[in-house]
């Protein structure tokens, strides 16, 4: 085979916008043709190896707010997929899910937005956004095979998909106890795997767009929409 540079794909999501399904999906898709590595950006970073040749790196954010991760990710990554959703379902979700109270949820969607936003015009990003139910179609699959220049066959693309269905993530989700290297946040007792990502918050989500409309009071809704939008227009 012959030496390739590494690929690395930064999956810059907001929250709640299908953005781990994308990166388990790339995550799959990379597997089949490279080595994969997958990483976590915290405050106290420390930038992946890029030694390795034939080799994924896959780095999952919301917002980055080390300084240091930001300009190492600008620099180095070869690939942006950007996931968007409406960001008032985004506060929605992360209240109901995550236990945020409003100003909290607001500050991180803020913040998520803001870099997501900035990065989605970039030459390097393909950018996906919730409302179109990107996550229900197989095409996106042949989509983001083309964005990442792999030749995954139809088959295990069709493979991937059904992997990626409700049932079969929950499924997983559920066994998370089970599973070796998982971790538990302290507070809440909700559990990490660190390999894709997935939460035991992310069972059992319906996901229709809009609820924003009945979970925010129309003080939280007046109070985001103002504080949103140097980002995007409400209408």
């Amino acid at each position: 085979m012959t030496e390739s540079a590494p690929r690395i794909v930064w999956c810059l999501g907001l929250y709640a916008s299908a953005s781990t399904w994308a990166f388990n999906v790339l995550r799959e898709m990379a597997a089949g043709q490279t080595a994969v590595q997958t990483h976590f950006l915290s405050t106290s970073f420390t930038p992946p190896s890029l030694a390795a040749p034939n080799t994924t790196h896959l780095i999952k954010t919301h917002e980055v707010e080390n300084p240091a991760a930001l300009a190492w990710l600008n620099r180095h990554a070869t690939h942006i997929l950007v996931t968007l959703r409406d960001p008032r379902d985004a506060i929605a979700s992360l209240m109901q899910y995550h236990g945020y109270d409003f100003p909290r949820a607001l500050d991180y969607v803020h913040k998520a937005l803001r870099l997501c936003t900035q990065f989605a015009q970039d030459p390097r990003a393909k950018t996906l956004h919730y409302e179109t139910k990107f996550f229900d179609n197989p095409k996106t699959l042949t989509t983001l095979n083309d964005f990442l220049a792999l030749q995954t066959p139809p088959d295990a693309l069709a493979n991937i998909f059904a992997n990626s269905r409700r049932d079969r993530i929950d499924a997983y989700i559920a066994a998370l106890p089970t599973k070796p290297g998982v971790l538990q946040e302290r507070t809440t007792g909700d559990l990490l795997d660190p390999e894709t990502h997935w939460h035991t918050h992310h069972a059992g989500r319906t996901g229709e767009p809009g609820r924003w409309k009945t979970l925010l009071t129309q003080a939280q809704i007046q109070s985001a929409e103002q504080r949103l939008s140097d980002v995007v227009t409400f209408r």
